[in-house]
């Protein structure tokens, strides 16, 4: 499979211990440099691996640290990498034919919170990979990484210009979509979600565009019984997704994409 080359001029560093391990597990190649506190107890990453792949280590202070990575939540560690490798959505959408586990598809979410816990949920329960908008949609940043604990560097994650578009290629290779929509009247526990299925998430505050609703075959909810009566976005990717892989279990299948070094 094959994914964007990005630009050498463009760099960026992400931080914390699981991010910056599981992205030097995943054998990413464009690993610059790593910068580990000096602090004592902090920055405990394998020195086997470390030694390994051969990558520069600076140990520094932590206040430089945090000025490296821009926030104080380094847990003694981070690496300057390339930009996030993005795969092609057409290969992406080649792979997942043959995965046994749902895509994800989000129509414009926007906080690096609510993304990099999708992300760890969607590697966690056998995503076959996940696919955002490039405009109006938070992009996989060093925030969402920190978040999704290293679940980034192992998920195959596409970008796209026009979602609606994408879910028409998708339609064409024999994918159900689904949309995630709390006043939906079919409950998502009455629904298959194995084989070729795509899941529709919305934003934060809007929820499902109507353009992407309408090429949705179908919505589904999650029925509560709580006084509050509604999830935010990761919370239902995460139920989703559980719900579907019990599905798979019951089935005796799973599958996931598996993510090449970069």
């Amino acid at each position: 499979m094959t994914r964007k080359r990005p630009s050498s001029r463009d760099q960026t560093v992400i931080y914390g211990v699981h991010p910056v391990e599981e992205t030097l597990r995943a054998g990413r190649r464009d690993v610059r440099e790593l910068y580990v506190s000096r602090e004592p107890g902090e920055g405990p990453l394998s020195a086997d691996l470390i030694d390994c792949l051969q990558i520069p280590v600076s140990r520094v202070a932590a206040s430089d640290l945090s000025s490296i990575s821009g926030s104080s939540h380094h847990q003694g560690v981070a690496a300057r990498v390339g930009p996030y490798p993005y795969w092609d959505f057409e290969d992406l959408l080649e792979a997942s034919c043959s995965a046994q586990g749902p895509l994800l598809l989000m129509d414009g979410v926007q906080d690096p919170s609510n993304l990099g816990s999708i992300i760890r949920s969607a590697e966690c329960l056998g995503a076959a990979g996940l696919v955002i908008p490039r405009d109006r949609s938070v992009g996989v940043t060093p925030s969402v990484e920190k978040v999704a604990a290293g679940a980034s560097a192992h998920l195959a994650v596409a970008r796209v210009v026009n979602l609606v578009r994408a879910m028409d290629q998708l339609k064409e290779a024999g994918f159900w979509i689904y949309g995630a929509d709390g006043a939906a009247r079919r409950v998502c526990f009455d629904v298959d979600l194995t084989g070729r299925v795509a899941l529709v998430l919305g934003s934060e505050g809007q929820g499902i565009r109507r353009l992407v609703r309408e090429r949705c075959d179908l919505t589904i909810s999650i029925p509560m019984a709580g006084r509050i009566g509604s999830l935010n976005v990761a919370q239902t990717a995460a139920i989703l997704l559980a719900e579907s892989f019990r599905g798979r279990i019951s089935k005796g299948i799973s599958g996931r994409i598996e993510v090449q070094p970069k």
